[in-house]
C-alpha cells in the first residue's frame, strides 16, 4: 500500500469544481480544505497508481500549484523480485582488500 500526501492550491472561487473533480480520480480523497489550499490524499497498491493519480492532479484546470507533502511506499513486494539478483558482496561481510578493481 502506497500513502502520499498532496498540498494543492487553487483560487477559493474554483474549488467547488476543483473538488468534483479530485474525487472522480481513482485512489484520490479530500481530507483538509483551508482557503486556496486542499490536502488530497493518494492511496493506491503500487508506485504507478500513485504516479497516475499525482498526474491527474496536476492537470485539473484551475490548479495553481500541486506539492508532494508526504509519500510512504511499500517496497517489501519490489525488494522479493529483485533479491536474487543481488551482488553477493553486497550480500556478505567481505573484506574490502579482496575487490579487484578493473577499471
Amino acid at each position: 500500500m502506497n500513502i502520499s500526501s498532496v498540498l494543492l492550491i487553487a483560487k477559493k472561487e474554483q474549488q467547488k469544481s476543483l473538488k468534483e473533480a479530485i474525487l472522480k480520480i481513482e485512489n484520490c480523497s479530500i481530507e483538509l480544505e483551508e482557503g486556496e489550499k486542499l490536502i488530497v490524499l493518494i492511496e493506491s497498491e503500487n508506485l504507478d497508481e500513485e504516479l497516475r493519480a499525482y498526474r491527474a492532479l496536476e492537470a485539473l484546470p484551475n490548479v495553481i500549484s500541486v506539492s508532494m507533502v508526504f509519500s510512504y511506499q511499500d517496497l517489501d513486494e519490489d525488494r522479493a523480485k529483485i533479491n536474487g539478483h543481488i551482488s553477493k558482496v553486497l550480500q556478505e561481510d567481505f573484506n574490502a582488500e579482496d575487490i579487484k578493481y578493473f577499471g
